[in-house]
């Protein structure tokens, strides 16, 4: 066990996810989360268009995603969901599924398609275990004979790889985490649990997240806009938690809508920029202006 030493301040991924890390400068505290998730050497190279963007309203403030490309030419879905909801499980295929169909045009061969990792980043207690990381793929396995070979056509063979385009699910469960650090991940869900990095830290490109994401390297502007968000993420939660107990599905997304108009109220008593309130909560700048009434 390490001696507690000092530590930084840093901003919450989800955060980080919607304003800093999409810059390509940036890309070097993703690559160092990947690699000691995979456990192996990622780079990332792209980021491309977010798969929730074309969700369902109630879910564009509870779930922050981001989708990646690597050097290997994987699709990375990396999401951070701060309240539970119904189909979550479900949700995660089809969101793979999307991606894995959109990776090749019409008429392309599929061995074309791109091998899709889906990471899920969750604030809310999913699994019943008491691990907090949790791994789903496929696997293919002889049912009859130790030798296993897949026949294209009874013509061409192919040994199977296990690193093949099946798609892979990573859950990482915040709530079981209690603070372990015997790993490197460990200390990357430490981060992203506690929004803060001890000195003594020494993951890859970590020392780069304590510098990139230090709130004390924030403008004045920029902490205004991140307390708003934090205060809308408690908000959201206690919204969240009354629809649930009502039972009903629509209050939930009234309670959400309703969060969303009260942080850009708020946010606009303050002066703070239009386009910056539309990022924050997710809403349009034409909603922010006809439902908002301004000061």
């Amino acid at each position: 066990m390490r001696v507690d030493n000092k530590s930084v301040r840093v901003v919450r991924f989800d955060w980080a996810i919607k304003n800093i890390l999409r810059n390509k400068a940036n890309f070097d505290v993703l690559e160092g989360f990947l690699s000691a998730l995979l456990r192996e050497e990622v780079s990332v190279i792209n980021i491309l268009e977010s798969e929730s963007n074309k969700e369902r309203e109630e879910y564009r403030l509870n779930k922050v995603d981001l989708l990646v490309q690597d050097s290997k030419q994987r699709k990375i879905i990396i999401e951070i969901q701060n309240a539970s909801e119904t189909d979550f499980m479900e949700r995660l295929i089809f969101g793979a599924s999307k991606a894995i169909t959109e990776s090749i045009i019409k008429g392309q061969k599929y061995e074309g398609i791109a091998k899709v990792i889906s990471i899920s980043i969750v604030y809310f207690n999913i699994m019943l275990g008491k691990d907090y990381i949790y791994k789903a793929y496929t696997t293919i396995e002889p049912q009859k004979y130790q030798d296993f070979v897949v026949r294209e056509r009874e013509v061409v063979k192919c040994f199977y790889d296990k690193d093949n385009k099946f798609p892979e699910y990573y859950i990482l469960d915040l709530t079981k985490y209690k603070g372990e650090l015997e790993s490197d991940i460990d200390e990357w869900i430490y981060m992203l649990k506690n929004s803060e990095i001890k000195d003594d830290f020494k993951s890859k490109n970590i020392d780069k997240a304590r510098m990139k994401l230090n709130e004390l390297k924030m403008t004045v502007e920029e902490m205004q806009v991140y307390e708003k968000y934090m205060e809308e993420q408690v908000v959201l939660r206690d919204n969240i938690e009354t629809a649930r107990r009502e039972g009903k599905e629509e209050g939930m997304k009234d309670g959400i809508e309703k969060g969303k108009l009260e942080t850009a109220q708020n946010m606009l008593n303050q002066k703070l920029d239009i386009e910056l309130i539309s990022r924050v909560t997710g809403l349009t700048v034409e909603e922010i202006r006809n439902k908002i009434k301004t000061v």
